[in-house]
């Protein structure tokens, strides 16, 4: 076993005491947004040999992971995204790369040539959204609004049902020459949030538009967000994401696990480069419920395990010198989210306190776990 050190991300939306106060450490007033975990080349941890001496840890590991976990401590929401699947990725990573855009260029879309499915598992409560609504629950939502741009957007709709017709409006809100004006815009925000004031919500849609019109307040992506499900999930509770599914992170601390990408295709709000057309190709891969995953119990330990080959969480909660065994053979990042806890395979052991990660080696045996507290397991099925 050999303890990690994860790679801190300072993005504006994070908090500013969320994982400083988690990793015992001193809040220096800036946003701690993520902690990477993994072997992408964007964040690779280390880790220190016994002879004091700091490597890579792909070095250690003898391999790339098929997977990267974080920990994402959310304050301000996260941009309308979506991730590529893994024939986009490789073919827009080849794209740019013929074209010579730097890798770590603002205006550059995939990072790497992989898809990114994620599933993220609540720490505290989170919240986001995920997919769109059914059709028949827009058309509800946009006919509680009297602004001429709802208006607009029922009738197009109408005239263009179904998914495709639902994305084909989003291409056209999203495009810098077909979107609102700042004053349709302005008159849809207005209308949500007198909507929103006088207890008339429907599941949320003019919440989410009143609260992220604080931080985005002429961006069209206010539009979108409002067609979008809004979920919360409670401490413990887990949902997976596909590609090809817009979301959206709110709020909230989170850990998340994913294939070891870092493809983000962005359309709104942001400051940061947007791809509205990207965007909508992906999504017209098809769509996806937002759904919370269901754990499979296995000998005190939840598994989460989505439909997909790279990753899988299993969570164990422990109390006392009984050790329980976590599952998998091949590469595993064991993290401490709560407590004390003594993790050990056939290669050591590792003593972690709350935000700490160690690292078992492909063919280590079985990792066992004592002590007071709750513990995710990254691992790949099967493996």
């Amino acid at each position: 076993m050999h303890e990690l050190r994860s790679v801190v991300k300072h993005y504006d939306w994070g908090s500013v005491d969320a994982l400083p106060d988690m990793l015992g450490m001193e809040r220096d007033g800036t946003p701690w947004a993520e902690l990477w975990m993994g072997t992408h080349p964007l964040g690779a941890s280390t880790v220190t040999r016994e002879d004091g001496s700091t490597v890579p840890l792909s070095e250690v590991a003898g391999e790339s992971l098929p997977y990267l976990l974080k920990i994402l401590a959310v304050a301000k929401p996260l941009s309308l995204q979506v991730h590529p699947d893994a024939a986009m990725a490789a073919r827009g990573f080849q794209r740019e790369t013929e074209r010579g855009v730097p890798i770590d260029a603002p205006h550059r879309v995939f990072k790497d040539p992989h898809h990114k499915p994620e599933m993220i598992y609540a720490l505290t409560p989170f919240e986001g959204l995920i997919a769109f609504r059914p059709t028949a629950e827009v058309w509800h939502l946009l006919d509680g609004l009297d602004s001429a741009l709802a208006r607009r957007l029922n009738d197009e709709l109408r005239a263009d049902p179904g998914f495709p017709g639902l994305v084909r409006m989003v291409g056209r809100l999203l495009s810098p020459w077909m979107g609102p004006t700042s004053e349709e815009l302005s008159a849809f925000v207005a209308d949500c949030q007198e909507k929103y004031a006088a207890g008339l919500d429907r599941r949320l849609a003019y919440a989410t538009v009143t609260e992220l019109a604080e931080y985005h307040p002429d961006d069209p992506g206010l539009v979108v967000a409002a067609l979008l499900n809004r979920i919360t999930l409670e401490p413990g509770q887990a949902a997976f994401i596909e590609v090809g599914v817009l979301h959206a992170y709110l709020g909230g601390t989170c850990v998340e696990v994913m294939a070891g990408s870092d493809n983000v295709l962005r359309a709104g709000l942001t400051g940061k480069h947007v791809e509205p057309q990207a965007l909508v190709d992906c999504v017209h891969m098809g769509m996806a419920e937002a759904h919370v995953v269901t754990p499979k119990e296995e000998a005190g330990v939840r598994i989460f395990a989505p439909e997909v080959d790279e990753f899988a969480l299993a969570v164990a909660t422990v109390s006392g010198v009984e050790e329980t065994a976590l599952p998998g053979t091949g590469p595993r990042i064991v993290l401490c989210v709560d407590g004390e806890l003594v993790v050990r395979a056939e290669t050591g052991s590792v003593a972690l306190t709350t935000g700490r990660a160690a690292f078992a080696v492909r063919g280590s045996g079985p990792v066992l776990v004592h002590g007071t507290g709750t513990v995710v397991q990254a691992f790949t099925p099967g493996h």
